[in-house]
């Protein structure tokens, strides 16, 4: 099909379906307008549920020892502090201290008591335990912030001559497990709420004829929270905004043109565009029985027909048998019997004058018209 039966077919679409996409077109606008003011001119309101941390806990142990007598290493009366290992020549025994923090926005009472735990041990069986009072704090209130300390020591000496005699009365089955356990009892009232609980706390030990070090800690870190309901307003990004901005102003568009196009008659097709379009069509129907040619360039036929449509004359044509010759330039078609020449002449044909009226001209004569 030709770009002009292509222009033809496309408006007479729109016009048949005018009502159909002028009405779809209001809609467009109507919807992506509402979707633009959603998204500029109101405020998207969320509720959610946020958790907050009201207050904290926490507690710290720390490792040293004094260094009694002179090496090359240490000298005498220094203190080595959180080292990998101590060694029993130079040191006489462990100092650990304690220490609990909270950060709730009150004050808590708070104790500690530390204690040396001994115990022989296989696998989830306890054979034997013993443990001893190292150090115990009184009651005293702690603000946030505020550090609760406590301080303990271990004579490694006496604790290898514990574990001996014990050894010495029971046997040596099981392992032997030693550990600083500090426990802390906390007592309060914190945003209203009663607090009261106990925390532990401990730092395992390894003890061998000339050396003991700390093999693990275990230290508390609590959070306490809450969970309120929270407004948030949500901004529109900002590919929301340029895709409704573009999608109304595209819709704003589409309206517009419709009915420019419509008031200014560019839709609907005149009676010849109609009549064109109708050949067009029916060229591609009857393509088969179409040739192109040229018109004869002179009167050779006893009487001259013109037909009022493409399909009358291919009707002609399977009559008498004969093929319909096209000629494109000057936009007639013909069928050419014995005795008749028929004819078919488009309304865009520039030949038209001459064949209704003048039909009789010779070629020469014909060449005087400007087609």
């Amino acid at each position: 099909m030709t770009d002009p039966s292509r222009r033809l077919r496309v408006r007479a679409l729109l016009d048949a379906y005018f009502p159909i996409l002028f009405g779809a077109a209001i809609l467009l606008a109507f919807v992506f307008g509402f979707w633009l003011f959603q998204v500029y001119a109101v405020e998207e309101v969320r509720t959610e549920q946020r958790t907050f941390v009201q207050w904290s806990e926490s507690t710290e142990l720390e490792h040293s020892a004094l260094i009694v007598n002179e090496s090359v290493p240490f000298e005498a009366g220094q203190r080595v502090e959180d080292r990998p290992i101590y060694y029993t020549t130079i040191s006489d025994g462990l100092d650990i201290t304690y220490r609990y923090e909270h950060t709730a926005g009150a004050e808590l009472d708070v104790s500690t008591d530390i204690f040396l735990r001994v115990r022989s041990v296989s696998g989830d069986d306890v054979f034997w335990e013993v443990t001893e009072p190292r150090a115990s704090t009184g009651s005293e209130s702690v603000s946030a912030g505020e550090n609760h300390t406590a301080e303990a020591s271990v004579n490694i000496a006496e604790l290898r001559r514990t574990i001996a005699e014990i050894q010495s009365q029971l046997g040596t089955e099981g392992s032997i497990e030693i550990a600083i356990v500090a426990t802390t009892s906390i007592d309060g009232t914190v945003d209203g709420q009663a607090v009261n609980r106990t925390h532990g706390s401990l730092l395992r030990l390894a003890v061998s004829q000339t050396s003991f070090r700390v093999t693990d800690t275990e230290t508390i870190d609590e959070e306490y929270t809450s969970t309120d309901t929270v407004e948030t307003t949500q901004e529109a990004s900002l590919l929301e905004m340029l895709a409704s901005l573009l999608a109304f102003s595209g819709s704003l568009t589409v309206l517009g043109t419709l009915a420019f196009a419509r008031l200014r008659g560019y839709i609907e097709l005149s009676g010849e565009e109609a009549e064109l379009l109708e050949v067009y069509q029916q060229e591609q129907e009857f393509s088969e029985w179409i040739t192109t040619g040229t018109f004869p360039s002179e009167r050779d036929y006893e009487a001259t027909i013109v037909v009022d449509d493409l399909k009358g004359l291919v009707d002609v044509a399977i009559d008498t048998n004969k093929r319909v010759i096209k000629d494109e330039q000057l936009r007639v078609s013909t069928v050419l019997d014995d005795d008749y020449v028929y004819l078919y002449i488009r309304p865009d044909s520039s030949a038209s004058e001459w064949l209704f009226n003048q039909a009789d001209m010779t070629m020469d004569e014909m060449n005087e018209f400007q087609f």
